[in-house]
Formats: C-alpha cells, sequence, structure tokens
C-alpha cells in the first residue's frame, strides 16, 4: 500500500481542489524510471544464505514486449510451492531478500517476479495488466515446475493481486497479508480525524478488486490472513473483517503483536502459524 496516501490527502485539501482528491492508478502505483537487471551480488548472497536450495533466475515473454524477470528458489525435498506476490513498489533485488529468508524456512519452493514496471521488468503497470501478468506467471510456474500444490501469497498491494487470481485460477492455498478489504474501506481508515468532509475519487479499476468480496463470494478454499497490531498502512481491524467475511472452512488469523506493515513474517510464531497452516492443506 502506499504510505504517503493522508500526505497527499491533506496536499489535495490545501491545494484549494475542495473537499474531494482524485486518486489515480498512475500515481498510486509505483513505476521505475528504467530497468534494472539483478545484481549478481545479490542472487550469489541469496544462494549462500540457502545452502539447501537452488536459485534460479527465470524470465516469462508477457505481452506489449513486457518481459517479466523473477525468481524460483527451489527446494529438493519439497513439492508445494510459494508464489510470494510483492507490495507496492517492492523489487525482488534488493527488498526481497529478508522475505525470502524467511519464507525459506516454510521448506518450500518459492517463486517471485519484479512486476510490470519495476526492478528487472519493463512497461507500465495499470491494475488490469498486474492481473494478466499474475495469470501467466502463475501458468508458467505450473507448467513448468509442476508443484503438487500452489500456495498464493499476497503482501499488500500484492494481496489485491492475489485474491483476483484465485478468483478465477485454482490455487492450494491464499495468504492475504497486510491486506485491506477493499479500497474504500482503507481509504476511511487514511482519512486524518480533522478532514471529516473529504472525499476521495478512485478509479473504478479499484473498486473492481475487492477482497472482501472474494473471500466472501467465490473463494472457499484454506485461507491465512496476516495482520500487524502496529500497522499504520493498512489497520489490523481490516484483516480481521476480511477472516470474518471469508466463507473458508480452514482459514486462519494472526495477529502479530507490536510489528507494524513489514514485520509481521519476522515472528517466530507468526512463521509456525504458517507451518500449521500449511500442514492442514
Amino acid at each position: 500500500m502506499n504510505k504517503h496516501i493522508a500526505s497527499m490527502l491533506l496536499g489535495a485539501l490545501l491545494l484549494n481542489v475542495g473537499c474531494s482528491a482524485i486518486m489515480s492508478e498512475k500515481g498510486f502505483i509505483t513505476q521505475d524510471k528504467q530497468v534494472t537487471q539483478f545484481n549478481t551480488e545479490y542472487i550469489e548472497k541469496l544462494a549462500q544464505s540457502l545452502p539447501q536450495h537452488m536459485v534460479n533466475q527465470i524470465s516469462i515473454d508477457g505481452d506489449e514486449q513486457v518481459s517479466l524477470k523473477g525468481l524460483f528458489i527451489d527446494n529438493p525435498n519439497s513439492h508445494t510451492l510459494v508464489f510470494f506476490i510483492q507490495g507496492n513498489g517492492m523489487k525482488v533485488d534488493p527488498d526481497s531478500l529478508a522475505v525470502l529468508l524467511t519464507l525459506s524456512q516454510l521448506g518450500t519452493d518459492i517463486a517471485i517476479f519484479d512486476r510490470r514496471g519495476l526492478g528487472a521488468s519493463n512497461g507500465q503497470a495499470t491494475i488490469a495488466n498486474l492481473l494478466t501478468d499474475a495469470i501467466q506467471e502463475l501458468t508458467f510456474i505450473r507448467h513448468t515446475y509442476q508443484p503438487d500444490k500452489v500456495i498464493v501469497h499476497g503482501y499488500s498491494l500484492g494481496s489485491f493481486i492475489a485474491a483476483q487470481l484465485v478468483k478465477n485460477q485454482a490455487a492450494d492455498a491464499l495468504v492475504m497479508q497486510g491486506s485491506a478489504t477493499n479500497v474504500d474501506d482503507w481509504i476511511a481508515t487514511k482519512i486524518p480525524w480533522y478532514m471529516p468532509f473529504l472525499t476521495v475519487e478512485t478509479p473504478e479499476s479499484f473498486k473492481l478488486v475487492d477482497n472482501q468480496e472474494v473471500v466472501s463470494k467465490f473463494y472457499q478454499g484454506p485461507l491465512m490472513v496476516i495482520g500487524a497490531e502496529k500497522d499504520d498502512q493498512v489497520p489490523a481491524e481490516l484483516s480481521e473483517k476480511l477472516f470474518l467475511a471469508s466463507q473458508s472452512k480452514i482459514k486462519s488469523l494472526i495477529i502479530v503483536p507490536k510489528a507494524n506493515h513489514g514485520e509481521m513474517l519476522n515472528s517466530a510464531k507468526t512463521m509456525q502459524a504458517y507451518r500449521e497452516f500449511l500442514a492442514r492443506i
């Protein structure tokens, strides 16, 4: 999620836009000015930190001459794969090193991509083409590595892509970390108390990706929701609301005490709960 939205809304008010602010895809979705390939030292550091795994660079040719670059981290003893979809502006190199090392504790394979327009992947991102790319990535993962089980794990903005992905594509489990219910609920939690009359105009594309709608009406497979008690970007109350809305028979909720938006997986209890969740699938 974009942690600067409160400042954006206040700025809009101060600039005499009246009592409304306009939120656009282009302004919200972080976009790099140029492509930056994975650093060799980064790949070597990741491989050295995971001596029981094999780290492979992968590339998919998407539409509009887009090349999607990522990593497949192979645990030779696993036939379960976690497909991790990052948050807004989060690159594989260098931003995902810590999360990859943490997720490796699950003992699964891991697949991760730089999304369109960020890091090593070129193009211009929109909500629509991020979903198209995720479908293509999931298809590639299944065809190439043929895992027995695929867990789609979406973090922050990535949770919206993950939810839309499992809405229409088969997945063995869904993990939603730092996730809002929908854009309207999220914006309502970000408007300061001293701006009660401010309204935010959002594009229709944002309203179409509704996590609460997916878990309440479409997805009924295993679900794990991870929130953080001190999250100032996506309040834990939205994670709780998602969990309560879910119709899944196998579901788990963990609100990590004293953690902020980026610290949820740092807790040993979180990772233990994650392993227990995978064992139930």
